[in-house]
């Protein structure tokens, strides 16, 4: 399925806010369609989320501000990006998608072909008690 990018950093250190546009223009270069979501983490220290993060706004996407450590919205956030990836994967028209769901069908397939392969290489290497007496080398 596809997933939702989250684009989490830390409000207390502005090294990890500082490359996101960089990581989104690269994402959007190869993966235009795919829903993001920007995650303001650490927001124990209540003054953060009175911060303005120009990054999602400038590229509309939706802010959330999450605490891990004591969970703040963070199961919203999750049951948001869920069914965001829901919807993406109902209504793609992302080629990629496609690429993507065939080459998982394809390893599908060739687990399914290998499955009988190795059953029958396992039944072959197990003699019974009468081959075994028959064995020139026993």
């Amino acid at each position: 399925m596809a997933r939702p990018s989250l684009w989490v950093f830390d409000v207390q250190r502005k090294v990890t806010y500082k490359n996101l546009s960089t990581w989104y223009m690269e994402l959007r270069e190869f993966r235009p369609e795919i829903p993001c979501i920007v995650v303001a983490n650490k927001i124990d220290d209540i003054n953060a989320t009175q911060k303005s993060f120009n990054f999602a706004k400038k590229f509309s996407l939706p802010l959330y501000f999450v605490s891990a450590a004591d969970g703040t919205n963070v199961v919203k956030l999750f049951n948001d990006a869920i069914r965001l990836a829901v919807s993406y994967k109902q209504n793609s028209q992302d080629f990629m998608d496609e690429i993507f769901q065939e080459l998982e069908n394809f390893k599908l397939e060739q687990e399914e072909e290998n499955v009988p392969d190795q059953e029958q290489k396992q039944n072959s290497s197990i003699e019974t008690p009468s081959e075994e007496a028959a064995s020139p080398h026993s």
